[in-house]
């Protein structure tokens, strides 16, 4: 019984320990593969931001852990790292390299454990402070030239390619003039939408979004409104010999639709255009609604002669020659 009672117990040993050999260790888990879009926002829902992918709506969650650089609109371009679950890792504005689409990214490395350091001399607080301090970005403006929709409080409204535009006028904005509904502007915007200047568009600025270095650090005026009054000052000292050289009239021709006051109001091809009437204005008659003008205007919209065109003049908006 003795021997029986043995070998049981020497069996039982075998048995356990190859047991314990067979056990496969533990998977250590893998990291989460992110995805990276970039696409235009078409609403927000909620705590979805809803964009147009390729296939249809994408809907991305934001969460308290989700880092939104900013406040998104309609039509604005973004780039989101994303979860699979579709929780949005960070949100902020697409650069314009970035490609339209979706991109999953490698996981990350795994991380060794640093490296024993050998003892180095010691630092002074300011050499610690300027090793630590970082690097500030420069931050690169973009060239706005829009047709103004509205002015809503602080911001102008434009329409882009891809819906409207809000750009926000700051006390720092330089503004050369007033402007309107239908004026062509052209803006230079900050990644956050806060202007820099706005001023009338030339007629040789074409529609759309540009890049653009960043400017180079001027003085600036003590206030926005001893800007606009030396702006308005050079802009009329500027005037005559601009009338002198022709450079930058223009000659419209189109359909009255109104007298406003000093104002004449014509169809243009984009809506409607407002040429001032000053003291110093050429009028060879009396129009009324419906009478095709001919008017040679300043790039500030005042008229230096308007008249009744003739039947071969085209409609439309020319450089004078």
């Amino acid at each position: 019984m003795r021997c029986l009672a043995l070998l049981w117990c020497v069996l039982v040993g075998l048995i356990s320990s190859s047991l314990a050999n067979t056990q496969t260790p533990p998977e250590t888990p893998t990291p989460s593969q992110t995805r990276t879009i970039v696409a235009d926002l078409l609403m927000i829902d909620g705590d979805f931001y809803v964009v147009r992918g390729e296939r249809g709506e994408i809907r991305i969650e934001v969460t308290p852990r989700t880092t939104v650089t900013e406040e998104f609109t309609f039509g604005d371009r973004i780039k989101a790292v994303v979860l699979p679950n579709d929780k949005a890792i960070s949100i902020e504005r697409a650069g314009p390299n970035d490609p339209v689409g979706i991109t999953v990214n490698a996981p990350p490395a795994p991380t060794t454990p640093p490296l024993k350091q050998e003892a180095r001399p010691a630092q002074t607080k300011a050499q610690e402070d300027a090793a630590l301090a970082p690097i500030p970005e420069e931050k690169t403006p973009r060239i706005i030239v829009a047709d103004l929709l509205m002015v809503d409080g602080d911001f102008y409204v434009v329409r882009g390619e891809r819906g409207e535009i809000r750009i926000e006028v700051t006390p720092e904005t330089e503004l050369t003039e007033t402007f309107k509904f239908g004026d062509r502007i052209k803006a230079a915007v900050l990644p956050n939408d806060k202007a820099l200047w706005i001023k009338r568009a030339t007629p040789d600025d074409q529609p759309g979004v540009y890049t653009q270095k960043p400017p180079s650090r001027t003085a600036q005026p003590s206030s926005p409104q001893g800007s606009n009054a030396q702006a308005k000052r050079s802009k009329e000292a500027s005037s005559a010999s601009s009338l002198a050289h022709q450079h930058g009239i223009r000659t419209i021709v189109a359909d009255l639709l109104m007298v406003d006051g000093d104002f004449y109001v014509v169809r243009g091809e984009r809506g409607e255009i407002r040429i001032e009437i000053t003291p110093e204005t050429k009028l060879t008659d009396t129009f009324t609604f419906g009478d095709r003008i001919k008017a040679k205007v300043l790039p500030n919209d005042k008229a230096i002669s308007i008249e009744r065109a003739k039947p071969n003049d085209p409609i439309g908006v020319f450089e004078a020659k």
